[in-house]
């Protein structure tokens, strides 16, 4: 057997193994519920409120 064909039945074993992954997925639709909600938006200061971290 040349390489050429080894190649060639790797590259067809890897896209019948994809194509079945790719069909369940389909099949199964997505898990779980709904997305989860964004972060609530951070912000940052550099600042500091009196009495609170500043040098006395």
């Amino acid at each position: 057997m040349s390489v050429s064909v080894k190649l060639a039945g790797f590259a067809l074993g890897l896209v019948a193994v994809f194509g079945a992954s790719f069909g369940l997925g389909r099949a199964v639709g997505p898990v779980g519920g709904e997305p989860a909600p964004p972060p609530a938006a951070t912000t940052t200061s550099t600042t500091t409120a009196p009495g609170h971290g500043g040098h006395s």
